[in-house]
């Protein structure tokens, strides 16, 4: 609950380590971190009796970035074969935040995933493999959500 200085229970801040990511139905342990935003575009609405420039927003687009560890060829795999066969790639993908201290579980399904681009060869001496895979997607479904009463 919040104090009266709009304090809350620090315990309960969502911790990323008890994140996990699915590609349609497989779980891509080597997720290290996801982010999705939708853009909200605006056009410009004229109207008198204001200084005010007002708007309406007349589309949205969804974009994030995955980001894994590089431990397999798995989006060599799943994306390559698909363009190498003349498909467009289109999948789902659902984001889970589970921390055990927070108030509840988020679950997002997003769905249209395309993925922008497709990372070939990518290392150093020296360094850990990482991958960073943006992409675009065309809605989401949100599965479980925290009630932000709870705080």
């Amino acid at each position: 609950m919040l104090d009266r200085q709009g304090n809350y229970d620090e315990e309960r801040t969502i911790y990323g380590n008890y994140g996990a990511v699915f590609i349609d139905d497989a779980q891509v342990n080597e997720a290290t971190g996801l982010q999705a935003k939708l853009k909200l575009n605006k056009g410009d609405v004229p109207m008198c009796g204001t200084l005010f420039k007002k708007h309406k927003i007349t589309s949205v687009e969804g974009s994030g970035t995955l980001k894994m560890n590089k431990v397999t060829s798995r989006m060599m795999i799943l994306i390559g074969d698909m363009i190498q066969n003349g498909k467009e790639p289109v999948f789902s993908l659902t984001t889970k935040l589970a921390d055990p201290g927070a108030l509840g579980t988020e679950c997002v399904e997003l769905i249209g995933v395309k993925f922008d681009e497709l990372t070939i060869a990518d290392w150093e001496a020296g360094k850990l493999g990482t991958e960073s895979t943006p992409f675009t997607f065309e809605g989401f479904k949100p599965i479980d959500t925290i009630d932000p009463s709870g705080i």
